[in-house]
């Protein structure tokens, strides 16, 4: 102890000391003035910031608005119309406790009331400021109610030094009223910044509509999702694999219909993306999740933004599985005349976009027909490029592979167009032309074979069951110190892969046995490969299932450059057809882009 007299504090303080808890910037008072209207019924909110709402904000409500005789009682602390009893803290179905937050931000700023109830012949006007209230007088108002902060944090210097500046304010405020218009689409709401509307939406319960109401054109590809795992129903919209961004911003989660923060859901999505997704980028989502409000705590966060659900597995399973099921039912050809992803910076505001993420693999090394390693130079040169098994599913069971929820196919017209596809010819030794009857299909011919090999190597993962090639004469590699153990630690999943290997003594390794998709390889390309692997393992610190497939497929495939004859272009798009994924290939890049016959027409002055 300090030996110094322990006192209560003096009530104007604590109760600046307990506003700063709730209160923390003007973001903070949108909110709770926003849940307040919510709370209350209100269809229409309007949202009026000037100056970063460090002078002035202004939310209208017209919902059930406050009975005169208990608005002096909405500003006293720990008054509230929501919570009755204890086990209330428990269930917690509404947005917010109206009362809790009104004191808190009267605490610091003046606050203005003007309210009316539907029974009531008039309003009334009631003002607090620095805590102290005035007097409650009768004005004319509608129906709901209007809440005018001025001067926050007036009487806290120390508080309001540490605000940022306006526009880093008021983006705050923009971000916090488009998460809350998200959430509930029902509800029409307006936010306008020193006389500019930011965004207005439309209020008729189309959340699709919301979305491009908050983000314009960078919501213009979504995909609904929807399911219902364990008692936990989705719900949402996400945006197609090529539409990405640099940040999560565009990230929200919604928790019977209040935004939390949960960094472990937002993985959820992205997974669910699988391998459509390019390494650093992140979609747009927009995820509602509808559960028991006993199955979730609200209160671990002062501002109930994060929450801990009793099973968190099932809600990450749920939200992972209603995402790739969408997606994997959804034509995501991309049209070659699409506008690149716009990067939005900030709700209703757009910014210039960013390259995609490029793929970024050790240089691609040209597959030889034969080599010393085949078991016969014959037989290899009879051996097409790539071998053609029925197609490969996602049954992950067993063999440390992470299982998969059950996906959806793509729609059938993507695939018939893909079976059907005339083939036209070779384009730059890289690319296969195609004709549709909507139009010119252009197939990156690595991807397309990357992601065929990158769901072969998983089955084989998975059953154990794989095409062996076995040398004749067994090659030696020599693998860095450092991978030696690795070497010997994996080599059960090396094996199901393909690779046979043999200690030699110190760090060498006999290769007796291949991939089939890397006969002819030589040994350094062997060693690559498996360094290339091991690294990984050694990285994460784990065997990876999904990471290894995509390394080696994008060894095996064939390369841009490699000139393919007409029945070698024609196996590869009909095992692509095959596939679980035809989209995009293990690092996210697309696979078949898209010139419409409209395109094609307009461009020629036909239209």
């Amino acid at each position: 102890m300090s030996g110094r007299e322990i006192r209560i504090l003096d009530a104007d303080v604590a109760n600046k000391i307990a506003a700063g808890e709730v209160i923390e910037r003007p973001a903070s008072v949108v909110k709770e003035l926003v849940e307040n209207a919510l709370d209350a019924g209100a269809r229409r909110i309007d949202i009026e910031i000037r100056r970063g709402g460090k002078e002035y904000i202004r939310v209208t409500d017209d919902g059930a608005g406050v009975p005169a005789e208990q608005v002096p009682l909405a500003f006293a602390r720990h008054a509230t119309s929501k919570i009755r009893s204890a086990d209330d803290l428990f269930n917690v179905a509404t947005l917010g406790f109206r009362g809790e937050a009104l004191p808190s931000i009267a605490a610091v700023a003046e606050v203005e009331m003007r309210t009316r109830t539907a029974d009531a012949p008039g309003g009334v006007r009631y003002v607090v400021c620095g805590g102290v209230p005035g007097e409650l007088e009768p004005a004319g108002a509608p129906v709901g109610t209007t809440v005018v902060v001025r001067r926050l944090f007036f009487n806290t210097p120390a508080r309001y030094k540490f605000l940022r500046s306006e526009s880093a304010e008021a983006r705050r405020i923009a971000d916090v009223a488009a998460r809350i218009a998200l959430a509930w689409p029902q509800v029409a709401f307006r936010l306008v910044a020193d006389g500019r509307q930011v965004f207005a939406t439309p209020g008729d319960g189309d959340l699709a509509g919301a979305i491009r109401a908050v983000y314009g054109a960078a919501a213009r590809e979504l995909v609904p999702i929807a399911g219902e795992l364990n008692g936990v129903q989705v719900s949402g919209w996400v945006s197609k694999p090529d539409v990405v961004f640099g940040n999560r911003e565009r990230m929200s989660v919604f928790l019977n219909g209040r935004w939390i923060q949960s960094a472990a859901l937002l993985r959820a999505i992205e997974q669910g993306y699988d391998t459509m997704l390019p390494h650093g980028r992140h979609p747009l989502a927009v995820v509602h999740l509808t559960l028991d409000p006993a199955a979730v705590d609200v209160n671990v966060h002062p501002a109930k933004a994060e929450v801990r659900f009793k099973d968190e597995g099932a809600v990450f399973r749920a939200v992972m599985r209603a995402v790739r099921e969408a997606l994997l039912g959804t034509d995501l050809i991309q049209p070659v005349t699409r506008a690149r992803p716009l990067e939005a910076a900030g709700p209703g505001v757009q910014g210039p976009s960013a390259p995609p993420a490029r793929h970024s693999s050790a240089p691609l090394i040209a597959l030889p027909a034969s080599g010393a390693l085949a078991g016969s130079p014959r037989a290899a040169e009879e051996r097409p490029i790539w071998p053609q098994p029925e197609a490969v599913s996602h049954s992950h069971a067993g063999a440390g592979v992470a299982p998969l929820p059950d996906a959806a196919s793509p729609p059938a017209d993507a695939r018939e167009q893909l079976r059907a596809l005339r083939i036209l010819g070779q384009l730059h030794r890289t690319y296969i032309v195609g004709e549709t009857a909507d139009g010119l299909w252009i197939i990156d011919q690595h991807v397309a074979h990357e992601r065929v090999l990158y769901e072969r190597f998983l089955e084989a993962l998975a059953t154990g069951l794989r095409d062996v090639q076995r040398l004749l004469i067994p090659v030696a590699v020599t693998l860095p110190p450092s991978l030696v153990g690795l070497a010997e630690q994996y080599a059960g999943p090396l094996e199901r892969l393909g690779f046979l290997l043999e200690p030699f003594g110190g760090a060498s390794y006999l290769v007796r046995g291949v991939p089939v998709e890397l006969a002819g390889a030589d040994e350094r390309r062997l060693r690559e490969t498996l360094e290339e692997l091991l690294l990984a393992c050694e990285r994460e610190g784990r065997w990876n299932p999904h990471a290894a497939a995509a390394s080696l497929a994008c060894r095996a495939a064939v390369k841009a450059g490699q000139e393919l004859d007409a029945e070698q272009m024609a196996a590869l798009v009909r095992q692509l057809a095959g596939a679980d994924n035809p989209f995009a290939c293990p690092h996210g890049r697309p696979i078949v882009v898209e010139l419409g016959r409209l395109d094609l027409e307009r461009r020629f002055g036909r239209r």
